[in-house]
């Protein structure tokens, strides 16, 4: 029996130097397709990515083309039995992005512009504000809702950014906020990690950053009718025109992502397989703290053995 296939991308990934080089040197198609994203927006990620300084690297402008170009190189370096006939693609928050244009909605050099603009307007919005996003895992959900609602009768900025399995889920905020996150987090036996760049994505405090980024995407004309139906990031609906899709990617700055939800109406719509794309380990990982998925096919290629095994078992 043939697989129904949903390929997965992941978030934006924090890079230290050296990470990804294995993908650089065994992938002819990470170079080409680092030099194209540092044509389309007159930036050299080729040398950012072999930068020695972190800081550099993770500004927000860089390493988001660069999480785009990695994953749809990546995407394109697939074996075939595994990128064609896909039925569904879908990404994590920034794997959205990557996922619309490995499906057709956006051209390449439009994906890591628009990636490029928001991580501009973000920056400009919160300039010298403490705000961001920490992730918490082993923890009880309805407990860290709560905080969030008494954090937010206090007067403190807090939001549910993103559910990602049973017992784990990104909350953004203010500093203060995201400290009482963690430490409920601790309290309960689990753990919660800010992370370390970004905004406080996927909330309502990202308003102003929406509407900017609405009024000054570019491309957003140019977005077309996906080859393959994208899930939503928010309410697993499968997006299939250009509007939906353009609609999708504007309203996700201020939305709850429901990640663990996705997977679970993919399985719903018959998936048998999912093909987890890199750069970065999060969704692959994220499957074993989804009760529903935990049985699911997952195939990773997410590292540059994962590519040279697979043509391995070939020869």
């Amino acid at each position: 029996m043939s697989q129904r296939t949903a390929i997965l991308f992941n978030p934006q990934v924090a890079m230290r130097p050296g990470d990804y080089r294995d993908l650089y040197e065994a992938l002819p198609l990470v170079r080409r397709r680092l030099e194209q994203a540092s044509e389309a927006i007159g930036v050299d990620l080729d040398g950012a990515f072999h930068s020695a300084d972190a800081d550099l690297v993770n500004q927000g402008p860089l390493i988001r083309p660069m999480s785009v170009a990695l994953g749809v190189a990546l995407y394109e370096s697939l074996p075939a039995e595994y990128r064609d006939g896909a039925e569904y693609m879908a990404g994590l928050s920034l794997g959205q992005i990557t996922a619309a244009a490995a499906c057709g909605a956006l051209s390449f050099d439009d994906a890591v512009r628009t990636v490029r603009t928001m991580a501009t307007v973000e920056g400009e919005v919160f300039a010298g504000r403490d705000y961001g996003s920490t992730f918490c895992y082993c923890v009880d959900l309805e407990s860290v809702f709560a905080r969030i609602g008494e954090l937010t009768a206090q007067g403190l900025d807090a939001a549910p950014c993103a559910i990602t399995g049973d017992d784990q889920m990104v909350v953004s905020g203010e500093a203060a906020a995201l400290t009482s996150v963690n430490e409920l987090a601790a309290a309960g036996g689990g753990v919660g990690v800010r992370i370390p760049h970004g905004p406080p994505g996927h909330s309502p405090m990202l308003a102003p950053a929406e509407e900017r980024f609405a009024a000054e995407w570019e491309q957003r004309e140019r977005v077309r009718t996906p080859r393959v139906p994208l899930l939503c990031n928010m309410d697993s609906t499968p997006l299939a025109t250009a509007e939906e899709v353009r609609d999708a990617l504007i309203t996700q700055y201020t939305r709850t992502v429901h990640w663990s939800r996705g997977i679970e109406r993919l399985l719903e719509l018959g998936t048998t397989r999912f093909v987890v794309v890199g750069p970065g380990h999060f969704i692959g990982k994220s499957f074993r703290f989804m009760t529903l998925a935990k049985r699911a096919s997952v195939v990773r290629f997410d590292q540059a053995s994962s590519f040279t095994e697979e043509l391995a078992g070939r020869s």
